[in-house]
């Protein structure tokens, strides 16, 4: 009895072990068919090269396979009626021979003299057969004429039949031509093998042409894979051969290399910003580590010196100030993460705003205005402001003392525009492509003296730009320039219908 008991409690904890191990097994099943399928697939990665091949093929063959089953059929069919035909006429013959000799004896001798595979029967409806040429008449089928056309398998034989119903000295006769179709049928058979042969031929043709004409069609591409691969921050100026090709392929390359010289532009840009910007931090650093030095040796001890020091460095260190609020400011521009609040204002207290400003910082030029129309804008009134400053700063900056600058503002057409004219020393055609280029200085010289730093009107013109306007400048040098800034007032409408 205790065996017993032992022997259950054995099984039922074997039972116990088994469930587990299949739960533990069917927990692990979908991860292995995943790492499997995974397998088979990354195994499976065909080449472009391979699918155009392939599918091309399949297109083939399949168009191969239906032409060639619609030829076998019709031809299978064009030797069947050519069997019943020729049946047809040795029934006709045979007709109009009993008919004018009145004679059912000698139609064999008269048709069949020469014919081979062809069976002449006659039937009548009492006595049944009367005549045939078949020797063994065991195998001798009777087919009437509701079917005139039939085809029988009979004994591993394919037989086509014609009968005809005659009356004869008073009595209803059939005349009954059958012909085997095993000639026809090997016929049949060699027609089907050849076009097997031929399409088999045809389909490895194609396997060996398509696959080397896809891999021709296709180097481009491996050239462009090559090209890139060799292509890096040291190699910038590698481009894509587009000289032999004359596809889509060609329009890809010259796609490819259209972003490959705005990526190289962009590079030489970030690294051109990054050596001015350098260089323009440089220069600042260098006069305060240079007065901290003398101060530190012998300049704290001597009230002018020190005085001079820290002026100096003060002075510097408001320039760096500059430097790395405008740098930050075109850094977010770029990032698109310079924030625009507009607003609406009106532009000419604007303008009288920051003429009376000029007046109380610079007193060296006379600063007017001929026209200031009273208008309303939609926009960012400090970004506009600052820009603003901008233009009247660099034109305090290169106008000679005494000298006068206009701030004009009118509406024109559906823009409003913003003239600022001073009479300063111009710019000189060759420069003024490239004034609102980063760090682009005209007169090097005349812009360190006035602490520049190339960098204003790269941000005037962003932010025009960001209210959709537009900026036209015309100079002559020792003549003065002329800064002309036109911002659509669409906006204003438009913001006026949303109030």
């Amino acid at each position: 009895m205790n065996n017993l008991k032992f022997i259950v409690k054995l099984l039922l904890q074997s039972l116990r072990l088994s469930f587990k191990i299949i739960t533990i097994i069917l927990m692990f099943i979908p991860k292995i068919l995943k790492k499997f399928s995974h397998i088979i697939h990354k195994r499976l990665r065909f080449s472009i090269s391979f699918k155009m091949t392939a599918v091309y093929t399949l297109i083939f063959s399949s168009t191969l396979l239906f032409l060639s089953v619609g030829l076998i059929i019709g031809f299978k069919f064009f030797l069947l009626n050519e069997a019943r035909g020729e049946l047809s006429k040795y029934s006709v013959l045979a007709v109009n021979y009993v008919k004018a000799n009145n004679d059912i004896q000698d139609i064999n001798g008269y048709i069949f003299s020469n014919v081979k595979n062809v069976t002449l029967s006659i039937f009548n409806e009492k006595e049944g057969l009367l005549y045939t040429t078949q020797k063994d008449k065991k195998d001798l089928i009777f087919q009437k004429d509701d079917q005139p056309f039939a085809v029988i398998n009979s004994l591993n034989q394919q037989l086509v039949f014609n009968t005809t119903k005659l009356n004869h000295n008073n009595q209803i006769i059939f005349l009954q031509f059958s012909k085997n179709l095993n000639k026809e049928n090997d016929y049949w058979g060699a027609f089907a093998l050849i076009i097997f042969i031929i399409n088999i031929f045809s389909l490895i043709v194609t396997l060996s042409i398509g696959s080397k004409a896809s891999k021709k069609m296709l180097m481009p591409i491996k050239n462009m894979t090559k090209t890139t691969k060799a292509i890096s921050i040291n190699a910038l100026e590698m481009r894509l051969d587009v000289s032999n090709s004359h596809d889509e392929l060609k329009q890809l390359a010259e796609t490819f290399n259209d972003m490959l010289d705005r990526i190289q532009n962009s590079y030489e840009i970030q690294n051109q910003f990054v050596s001015d910007a350098s260089h323009e931090l440089r220069t600042p650093i260098a006069v305060i580590k240079g007065y901290a030095n003398m101060l530190s040796r012998w300049g704290k001890d001597d009230k002018s010196v020190l005085d001079e020091s820290i002026n100096a460095i003060k002075g510097e260190s408001e320039n760096m100030q500059q430097l790395v609020e405008k740098l930050l400011f075109l850094a977010r521009s770029d990032n698109n993460s310079q924030k625009i609040h507009k607003e609406e204002f009106y532009i000419n207290e604007l303008i009288d705003e920051i003429i009376k400003e000029t007046k109380l910082i610079d007193s060296f030029h006379v600063i007017t205005t001929n026209i200031n129309e009273k208008s309303t804008i939609y926009a960012d009134k400090k970004l506009i402001k600052q820009s603003l400053r901008i233009f009247i700063d660099n034109s305090i900056k290169y106008t000679q003392v005494g000298g006068s600058i206009k701030i004009n503002s009118y509406l024109k057409k559906k823009n409003l525009i913003i003239d600022i004219i001073d009479t300063g020393m111009g710019i000189p055609k060759e420069d003024l492509p490239y004034i609102f280029n980063r760090f682009y200085r005209c007169d090097k010289s005349r812009a360190k003296e006035s602490g520049g730093t190339g960098l204003g009107l790269s941000i005037a013109k962003w932010i025009i730009g960001m209210h959709n306007g537009s900026i036209v400048v015309v100079s002559r040098p020792e003549l003065g320039t002329t800064i002309s800034v036109g911002i659509p007032i669409k906006n204003t409408i438009n913001y006026k219908k949303q109030k």
